[in-house]
């Protein structure tokens, strides 16, 4: 066993003459042990004598013969073998992508599920079933082609009509739903889980910094996202005044029907560039809210860039994206998707990341926890500021 071990490094010298350190990482390999035997020493070192270096190093893991086990590990240095032995074979995952229905978000998603396997360095499997739109007859014929294999996990992002249906199928493999948190919807299936936004936990937390002295007032548009999130905070907080924000983009004439907004508190239930245009239009005409409040619908950089300081000075955001690994989300922005702000991406990701490393053993990637169905997404409070999101200091919610 010394002899060959003396021969591999003897090639290595000989072939490894410059002085310079290139900044290109060496390959990484990884050994998938396919083979359910278990191997005695007197076996191993055959294999090893035989030059069988790579079913050596998959079958020695559990030697107690130290000899063995660092004739092993130096192998393993010499060709740059990653330490751990995958004998749970391919992570296999399919994607139910409805495109005309979720729109960039079909690309996105699933390319962010992609940049998570391929940072994982495992061997994996990805299957996209795309349809144009959530009709039950596309949502059957893509479960039973789905149903027919097995997968370690089904990813669906849907809207509520999907999920619905969804809900009431049976189901082979786990399926998970990022887009919805579980109380949008009634939903009884136990292989389905959730992983969207509790925009009502938001909403809750948000109406603790309401003026009570001045006007309470929701901003929305006609979008189903905008509507739902001002329906939920008339239920929550006594709502005086609801504005529609129509399509031009020209909001004087809406802003001009009040007096006083100055000790007014506005949730603001639009997206990034209405809410944008808005801001600045009330600046314009001189009134500075006592708190404009948002939920995740508007933390986003983009905010920064597209309103001044002083147009959002009193703006506080709630936010429920939480830590990941630092290399994660970094490897997943080199395939242009970002996890850091899009909540949809870092949900997908997340959920993802609970079916793997129970499939694999793996550590965890992501710190949020799955609870009675959905993910447990927490909740911070940040402010709008001059370069960046600050962090309030918490608060008894």
């Amino acid at each position: 066993m010394r002899k060959l071990l003396m021969t591999l490094l003897t090639a290595s010298l000989l072939f490894g003459q410059s002085q310079i350190l290139s900044p290109i990482p060496l390959p990484m390999t990884i050994i998938i042990d396919l083979d359910p035997n278990e191997y005695e020493d007197h076996t191993l070192e055959k294999q090893l004598e035989d030059g069988k270096v790579f079913t050596f190093i998959a079958k020695s893991k559990n030697s107690k013969n130290e000899e063995l086990l660092t004739m092993r590990q130096n192998i393993m240095s010499l060709f740059n073998i990653m330490e751990k032995i995958y004998a749970s074979g391919t992570f296999r995952l399919a994607f139910i992508v409805p495109y005309k229905v979720i729109g960039k978000y079909a690309s996105s998603t699933s390319n962010s599920a992609l940049g998570y396997l391929l940072n994982r360095g495992i061997p994996f499997e990805m299957k996209l079933y795309t349809i144009e739109d959530e009709d039950e007859q596309s949502l059957l014929e893509i479960l039973n082609d789905i149903n027919k294999e097995k997968f370690d996990l089904v990813v669906a992002p849907v809207t509520q009509k999907g999920a619905y249906y969804l809900c009431n199928q049976t189901l082979y493999s786990p399926l998970f739903i990022p887009t919805l948190h579980k109380n949008r919807l009634d939903c009884s299936n136990s292989m389905i889980f959730f992983g969207g936004i509790d925009y009502t936990k938001q909403i809750e937390i948000l109406s603790s910094l309401v003026n009570e002295d001045g006007l309470k007032i929701t901003v929305s548009d006609n979008s189903p996202v905008s509507q739902m999130l001002s329906d939920t905070a008339k239920e929550i907080v006594p709502i005086d005044e609801n504005i529609v924000l129509g399509q031009n983009g020209y909001y004087k004439r809406t802003i001009s029907r009040f007096s006083d907004l100055n000790q007014s508190t506005i949730f603001l239930n639009t997206p990034i560039v209405k809410s944008s245009l808005f801001l600045s239009q009330l600046t314009l005409a001189n009134f500075k809210p006592s708190k404009v409040l948002s939920t995740q619908i508007n933390y986003s950089p983009l905010l920064l860039t597209l309103t001044q300081y002083h147009d959002r000075e009193n703006m506080v955001i709630a936010n429920s994206i939480e830590k990941i690994d630092p290399k994660l989300s970094e490897n997943i922005a080199l395939i242009e998707q970002d996890i850091r702000f899009n909540w949809l991406n870092y949900s997908t990701v997340a959920g993802i990341d609970i079916v793997f490393s129970e499939k694999t053993s793996e550590s965890r990637l992501s710190t949020v926890k799955l609870v009675n169905g959905s993910l447990n997404h927490n909740v911070e409070l940040y402010e709008a500021g001059l370069y960046r999101f600050i962090l309030k200091e918490p608060l008894e919610y």
